[in-house]
């Protein structure tokens, strides 16, 4: 029979051994919690960009790539933190991390994506007006690849867009230039920025106007053949465009001028002989 002090000293141990076995139960439970796989990382990871959350994002990421740096999910972590760098505004972090996917990983989707999210990064800092052409022309590159090397991509379409309208863009400030050394007289400087549209920016809008402001600058100075040839070639391609119909009275205008220098300088012969 058990005495009094044996029952509570067996409850005692009975107690301690639950405790020992539940406090075993709940160190298996928190190590379970703890150990997170990368796909739960990740997961969680693209939630935070749902929600725009991009910095904790990074974090998520960053954690992915410490604890499972060879994982499949790790390269996909890669690039999916250079667009959370992206669309955090830290965009030179954004591309020092796609060139370096690039590097890396020189083939595959992903890095069709690479070259497309580059472009992206500086197609978005030409939007201020005065910045440095230098960023559309790097743009234009990176867009270039993904037309060229990648025309059926998903992405090729909108890059042959991009492509066009920075490429407006750069035209329409060149000829800006030339129209602004045209009025100051300076119609050698005004030519070289005309042409550079012509060999460059084919296919751009401004095309006509150019043409036009390139006979007007070579009649200017002198090149009538260049001039003729310039308008033929407006009026052949843009027939019914509203710079052509200009570059025949154009044409016109400069032939009076001629005819009117031509009796001033009859006049002039005349009166000279007579005092003479």
């Amino acid at each position: 029979m058990l005495t009094k002090t044996s029952s509570y000293t067996l409850i005692t141990r009975l107690i301690s051994i639950l405790f020992i076995l539940v406090s075993c139960s709940n160190i298996e439970n928190d190590k379970k919690q703890a150990i997170e796989t990368d796909v739960d990382i990740y997961k969680r990871a693209l939630l935070l960009i749902e929600e725009n959350d991009y910095k904790s994002a990074l974090n998520e990421f960053e954690n992915l790539l410490l604890n499972y740096p060879f994982s499949d999910l790790a390269v996909k972590s890669e690039i999916t933190s250079a667009y959370s760098l992206y669309e955090d505004n830290q965009i030179q972090k954004a591309i020092n991390k796609l060139n370096s996917f690039i590097e890396m990983n020189p083939t595959g989707e992903l890095t069709i994506y690479a070259h497309y999210l580059l472009g992206m990064c500086y197609y978005i800092q030409t939007s201020q007006k005065g910045r440095d052409a230098s960023l559309s022309l790097k743009a234009i590159n990176y867009f270039q690849i993904i037309e060229s090397k990648y025309p059926n991509s998903k992405y090729a379409k909108d890059a042959k867009l991009k492509i066009l309208y920075l490429k407006n863009r750069l035209a329409e400030n060149e000829l800006a230039v030339g129209k602004f050394y045209l009025k100051k007289n300076a119609s050698g400087s005004a030519i070289k920025r005309f042409k550079v549209i012509l060999e460059k920016f084919q296919n751009t809008s401004v095309i006509p106007e150019t043409l036009y402001r390139l006979s007007e600058a070579l009649l200017i100075t002198g090149l009538k053949e260049e001039a003729q040839k310039s308008i033929a070639i407006l009026n052949y391609n843009f027939p019914k465009n509203e710079w052509a119909s200009l570059s025949k009275s154009l044409l016109v205008n400069n032939l009076n001028k001629d005819i009117d220098k031509g009796f001033a300088q009859k006049v002039k012969n005349y009166f000279t002989t007579i005092f003479n």
